[in-house]
C-alpha cells in the first residue's frame, strides 16, 4: 500500500507510516507558491475514482511514479496567489466534492455527483475526512455546509496546527489511510480538542494513530492511494 505525502515531511513519521505498511511516494516540489506549500500534495492533485488527476506542471513526475494508475493532466496550472493555488484543493467525500467551485479544475468537478461550494479555498487543508459521511474542521463555512447537508461533522477550535512560520490546517495535518484508519503528522493529543476528536472518531469506527510526538505539523494531507 501507499501513500503520497510532501517530499520533506519527517522521517520518524515515514519510518511510522512504514510500520503500518504503507511506503510513502514523495511530492515534486511547485516553485510557482510560497515555500510553506511548495511540496504539499493537496495544492498539486486529487485523488478520486482511482484515479490521480494532477496539475499540468507535475503531470510527467507522477505519471512515472504512479504507473500503476489512471494519472490524468488537469487544464489548470497552479499560481503563485491565492486563488489561484487552490485548484485542485478539494476535500472529496464519496460522491461530493467540498470546495471553492469557481477555482476548481473542471476535470476534477466532472468526476462528482455533488458540489458543495464553499468560499474557503483551501477546502482539503481545512477537512479532515473520517469517512465518507464524516468529517473534522475548524472552518465555519465548511462546517456549516456539512451540516446543512447530512454530514456528521465536528467543529473543533482554530489554531494549533504549525506550517512553518504560518497557522496551518487539521485537514493538511492528516490523512484518512484506508477505511477505518486516519493518521496524524504529529501528535493529536497536543491539540486541545483532542479527546473530543478521538470520540468523533470512535462513533465514526474510525482509529486514529498519531505519527509523532510534536504538535500538529500541516504538511499537505497524506494521501491514500
Amino acid at each position: 500500500m501507499r501513500v503520497i505525502a510532501d517530499h520533506r515531511m519527517d522521517e520518524n513519521n515515514k519510518a511510522e507510516l512504514l510500520k503500518l505498511g504503507f511506503q510513502v511516494v514523495p511530492t515534486v516540489t511547485v516553485g510557482a507558491v510560497y515555500d510553506e506549500i511548495k511540496g504539499h500534495a493537496d495544492i498539486q492533485l486529487h485523488p478520486v475514482n482511482n484515479k490521480v488527476i494532477c496539475a499540468p506542471e507535475v503531470y510527467g513526475y507522477y505519471k512515472k511514479m504512479l504507473p500503476e494508475l489512471d494519472v490524468i493532466p488537469g487544464s489548470v496550472a497552479i499560481g503563485a496567489k491565492y486563488p489561484s493555488d487552490i485548484a485542485y484543493n478539494v476535500c472529496g467525500m464519496g460522491d461530493t466534492a467540498v470546495c471553492n467551485k469557481k477555482h476548481t479544475a473542471p476535470e476534477i468537478l466532472r468526476e462528482y455527483k455533488t458540489v458543495l461550494d464553499t468560499r474557503q479555498g483551501y477546502a482539503k487543508c481545512s477537512v479532515c475526512v473520517v469517512s465518507e459521511r464524516a468529517a473534522i474542521t475548524a472552518d465555519d463555512g465548511i462546517y456549516r455546509r456539512l451540516s446543512e447537508n447530512g454530514f456528521d461533522s465536528l467543529k473543533i477550535r482554530a489554531g494549533y496546527v504549525r506550517l512553518g512560520r504560518m497557522g496551518g490546517f487539521i485537514g493538511g495535518a492528516s490523512g484518512l489511510l484506508k477505511s477505518g484508519l486516519l493518521v496524524f503528522n504529529g501528535d493529536i493529543k497536543k491539540h486541545p480538542d483532542h479527546e473530543n476528536i478521538k470520540s468523533f472518531c470512535k462513533n465514526s469506527g474510525v482509529d486514529i494513530i498519531s505519527l509523532g510526538k510534536g504538535e500538529l505539523y500541516d504538511i499537505g494531507t497524506i494521501f491514500f492511494i
